[in-house]
């Protein structure tokens, strides 16, 4: 499929579960008050991605958002946890566990990543798979470094874009996620 196809498709399939896909032409959306690629969003019932970006950077943020969709249509049990605790720590919030939070968030990425690794397979998106497994560890891992420093990253910061921070990690979505390379560690706090 071409990216207008795998568009099509996504939008499908997403409204089949009521939820409006919404393009924007920016480099960022807003995502609970912080700049993102994409969020979906289960009670305004949208996803929503920034498209001012590299085509395979957009399009495999559509897939993601769509993964997480996908989590929520099929009640995976961490979803609202991920949608509330987290963010509310980031914007200084007193929570009850904040490590046991983050801990939650990466599982529940690490979810979203493998399906769509799969998603990006199945409709032969034209996504370098290898790249965005790359991106998807930097994503997972860069929890670890938000954990430590309680910072989400800078605005300027699209992760799929930084070849140097590309070149850390594995082509494959990682087996675990509690602990973050040094090298590559250094790179994600340059991007706090």
């Amino acid at each position: 499929m071409n990216a207008d196809e795998v568009v099509r498709e996504i939008t499908r399939r997403s409204w089949r579960f009521g939820v409006a896909v919404l393009l924007s032409p920016e480099r960022h959306i807003d995502s609970d008050g912080h700049p993102s690629g994409g969020h979906f969003d289960e009670d305004g019932k949208i996803l929503a991605v920034a498209t001012g970006r590299l085509q395979d950077t957009w399009l495999g943020t559509l897939l993601h958002e769509y993964s997480h969709l996908t989590q929520w249509v099929e009640g995976q049990p961490a979803w609202s946890l991920y949608r509330d605790e987290m963010w509310d720590w980031i914007d200084g919030k007193a929570i009850r566990n904040p490590r046991q939070a983050v801990k939650t968030v990466q599982v529940v990425e690490e979810d979203c990543e493998r399906r769509a690794v799969r998603l990006i397979k199945e409709l032969d998106a034209p996504i370098d798979v290898q790249k965005y497994a790359r991106g998807a560890n930097a994503y997972i891992h860069f929890h670890n470094t938000m954990a430590e420093r309680r910072k989400w990253m800078r605005p300027d910061v699209i992760m799929m874009e930084r070849p140097e921070l590309l070149a850390l990690c594995n082509p494959t979505i990682d087996a675990k996620f509690d602990k973050t390379p040094p090298l590559l560690r250094a790179a994600l706090l340059d991007c706090i």
